[in-house]
């Protein structure tokens, strides 16, 4: 209301916020998948453990599962280019949660431990 006003009708709040892919990520898949899932990339990466190999033959996934909360997914697409120049990579996973099944692109970059942390995830389009 401006200074010295009776002008009741304009509305107070002019702020707010438009939901995004990045709000819906946050929301389904918390801390603790986000850890389960920069493991899982740190064992693909590694060469830890061996790649499942899809039908198509030439996408590699591996599973990951929390079983505190029961989400599960499966990593795929991962691009690991950019991890030697930059400590990046690119990748998307598929996460099963209480709010159903999607797919996520994100972004994981190795922290001061050299361990993969998840910096960005989207909900994307099936």
């Amino acid at each position: 209301m401006p200074l010295g006003s009776d002008d009741v009708e304009t509305p107070l709040v002019l702020t707010g916020s438009i939901p995004s892919g990045i709000d819906v990520a946050f929301t389904d898949i918390d801390g603790k998948d986000r850890q389960i899932i920069a493991y899982t990339l740190d064992l693909l990466t590694s060469g830890a453990v061996p790649k499942q190999e899809t039908d198509d033959d030439h996408d590699a996934r591996l599973s990951w599962t929390n079983p505190e909360s029961g989400n599960s997914g499966k990593v795929s697409d991962v691009d690991q280019q950019a991890l030697a120049e930059t400590g990046c990579l690119t990748f998307k996973t598929t996460a099963n949660t209480i709010a159903g099944v999607r797919i996520y692109s994100g972004t994981a970059c190795r922290d001061i431990s050299r361990q993969l942390t998840i910096t960005s995830l989207a909900a994307g389009d099936a």
